[in-house]
């Protein structure tokens, strides 16, 4: 059996001696075999780019402990009491969880060294060159049977016109970019939103407005909210985006133009790491106040309909918060994570649905609601637009209390 993997190897009477660096690991080849078909003895071969003739260690009676307890993660240490080495590994968690069990059932006895295969002749071999990049451009390159490689980190399938979601590119646990633009997609698996290194993700030129936001339970996904820092839903036919997208707690660069949106949610306001923010070419006539505490490099709103709106006061209920809005202040300020198997289900809306004073607070049955004129300048350092629209546009603000009200008065009155 062969591991594609990276590998770390400690020599333990080291340890003692001073830290220049830091270890870096290698991309390494992991092999059970022997080395003579009389001989009883099963050794682990490790071949890397630096070392492609590779280095056997003996497994019989040579192993002092096997560490597994992120194995879930894909990691593991092999432990070997001559020469005392410990080898570090990691790769993906079900080809080390496999590489392991083989392991555990030779040191356990229950198969044979006959069951290894001999070293071959030419060892280099082994050591196959890791796919981690997969670009298709062409239905007839897709791998409907073979699947794409466990190591794949980036999967770019471009304009190939599917309708349906692969379920195999939930496998990928490697996977760091992912590239569906120019198909016809209309949905996405809730899993998505569980691949636990999915950094970029780009949705371009599909059909995910066909169906209703209740469809986007990928964006509540622990992993994608944690660690998404690219999104391109540009050309998707939206006319909404979910509140589930302020979530996206690490998201840098977000893409919404060449949609029909004509309101953006209160919660694009707490994207507190978005740099990038493309909104062009929409039905935008309004921005959401509590944008206005974003640090965007750079926001394009060109191409939208921004006009004059009505300068009265739309909506004035300010008083003495229920003790259920205290509480969902809470949850929102300190980003504790919540569902319907935490709360009460109907709480999981209400939550998600909070409006945002421009201090940033969350607010519920208690504000001060105006369409206020704001520069852009604040918000962006590099700002797009049409000619037609200039610097100030309008913002949809809520105030959350009377201290937020003298605080924000000159933009008010």
């Amino acid at each position: 059996m062969k591991l594609q993997c990276n590998v770390i190897i400690t020599n333990r009477l080291m340890t003692t001696a001073p830290i220049t660096g830091q270890r870096r690991a290698q991309k390494s080849c992991l092999a059970f075999c022997r080395t003579s078909k009389t001989e009883d003895n099963v050794y682990m071969l490790i071949q890397s780019q630096t070392n492609k003739m590779g280095t056997k260690y003996k497994i019989n009676n040579n192993i002092e402990k096997v560490f597994v307890n992120f194995l879930k993660e894909g990691k593991a240490t092999i432990r070997i009491v001559e020469p005392p080495l410990d080898i570090n590994i990691k790769g993906d968690p079900l080809q080390v969880h496999l590489f392991m069990d083989v392991l555990k059932l030779y040191l356990t006895k229950k198969i044979t060294s006959e069951k290894f295969t001999l070293i071959p002749s030419n060892k280099k071999n082994l050591l196959v060159p890791t796919k981690t990049k997969i670009t298709i451009k062409k239905s007839c390159e897709y791998p409907v049977l073979k699947g794409f490689p466990r190591t794949t980190e980036e999967l770019n399938l471009i304009g190939l016109q599917r309708k349906s979601f692969d379920r195999q590119i939930l496998k990928l646990q490697s996977l760091r970019i992912l590239d569906l633009s120019e198909n016809q997609l209309s949905s996405l698996p809730k899993e998505l939103g569980d691949l636990p290194n999915l950094r970029e993700l780009n949705l371009s030129k599909n059909q995910l407005g066909k169906f209703p936001i209740t469809k986007w339970s990928w964006l509540k996904g622990t992993k994608i909210m944690t660690n998404l820092c690219l999104l391109n839903l540009s050309g998707n036919q939206l006319t909404v985006i979910p509140d589930s997208i302020g979530k996206l707690g690490s998201l840098v660069t977000l893409h919404l133009d060449n949609n029909c949106i004509r309101a953006l949610p209160q919660a694009v306001g707490k994207l507190h790491c978005l740099r990038i923010l493309n909104l062009s070419k929409n039905q935008l006539s309004i921005l959401p106040g509590n944008m206005k505490n974003l640090s965007l490099s750079k926001l394009d709103i060109s191409y939208n309909c921004f006009t004059c709106h009505n300068r009265d006061l739309l909506h004035n209920s300010l008083g003495v918060q229920s003790l259920v809005d205290l509480a969902g202040q809470v949850i929102i300020k300190y980003g504790i994570s919540y569902d319907a198997s935490l709360i009460p289900y109907t709480l999981v809306p209400y939550l998600d649905k909070a409006y945002y004073c421009l201090c940033g607070q969350a607010c519920f049955s208690s504000y001060l609601r105006k369409f206020v004129s704001l520069n852009l300048s604040d918000v962006a350092t590099n700002i797009t637009f049409s000619n037609d629209t200039g610097n100030n546009v309008y913002f949809d603000a809520y105030i959350c209390s009377e201290k937020c009200f003298k605080k924000y008065n000159r933009f008010i009155v």
